[in-house]
């Protein structure tokens, strides 16, 4: 798989260990457009705080799978978790390497086409569970987890499918089918925990950045070459106009009453029963 060039983008310019949302304890309480980035990711390092809090007392090596820059495997090492790491991004398995110099092993491959050579206590899936697709990803869930292990994914996923083709429909697992599929490879949910709000400021930050910083400044930009260059602005929107125009309904994830009305963000604890 090439490099994510926008993953790349994300770990030079934010510099987070982490690239999932944040969690908030009191979400009610926060105010998204006055919430600074060492705020933000303070709330990322809660969000893995709460998500190991459901991992069980029996579990030792764990498979950090959409490991990303390896914030959540630090943390989890921190813990004394014996972790291993998979993805299949060139510069993912490029940052492990610099950050833990061949101390946590890691696997560069889809998790659909991972054959372990071992089993897992517990595979953890934080934000990759809807990069996966389902059937495939429990076959090779089954294989990799051992007898009693734990799979403990923490995603969003579909709980209504209007038919309306909205973004947010696009952009998760149907949780009903992700379930079902879990219990045909022999996997018993065994704890939960709904998310949803504890996350969404998330989004809300991030709308109100853009708002205030990138809707402005493309706008500037739109109109000063419209007035200096405007033949120049003709080709490039001749050339580009669609891919940026369907970039910018992607911006409608950002809406937050939108994202609850489709979807749910989740926190699944799963065993292997046989």
């Amino acid at each position: 798989m090439p490099i994510d060039h926008v993953l790349k983008l994300y770990s030079e310019s934010v510099r987070s260990p982490y690239l999932h949302y944040g969690f908030w304890d009191n979400p009610e309480t926060v105010e998204p457009s006055e919430f600074t980035l060492n705020e933000m990711v303070k709330a990322q390092g809660r969000y893995i705080e709460h998500l190991a809090s459901f991992i069980p007392d029996d579990v030792k090596t764990v498979l950090d799978v959409g490991a990303g820059i390896g914030g959540n495997s630090t943390y989890l090492l921190s813990k004394g978790y014996e972790v291993e790491a998979l993805s299949p991004d060139e510069y993912q398995e490029s940052v492990f390497a610099e950050k833990y110099n061949g101390d946590v092993k890691f696997h560069r491959s889809k998790f659909e086409d991972f054959n372990p050579d071992k089993e897992y206590d517990l595979v953890l899936e934080s934000e990759s569970a809807c990069y996966i697709q389902i059937e495939p990803g429990w076959e090779t869930a089954r294989k990799t987890i051992r007898a009693g292990g734990y799979l403990l994914a923490s995603d969003y996923f579909l709980h209504l499918n209007d038919g309306s083709g909205d973004w947010h429909i696009k952009a998760a697992h149907d949780e009903k089918v992700y379930m079902e599929t879990a219990e045909k490879y022999g996997f018993k949910l065994i704890n939960e925990y709904d998310q949803t709000d504890n996350t969404m400021p998330t989004l809300d930050g991030a709308k109100a950045f853009m708002e205030r910083f990138i809707y402005p400044t493309v706008e500037f930009s739109s109109n000063y070459m419209e007035k200096n260059y405007p033949l120049i602005l003709k080709v490039i929107k001749k050339a580009f106009g669609k891919k940026v125009d369907n970039k910018l309904k992607q911006f409608s994830l950002l809406e937050s009453d939108e994202f609850r009305k489709y979807k749910r963000y989740m926190i699944y604890l799963f065993q292997k029963v046989n």
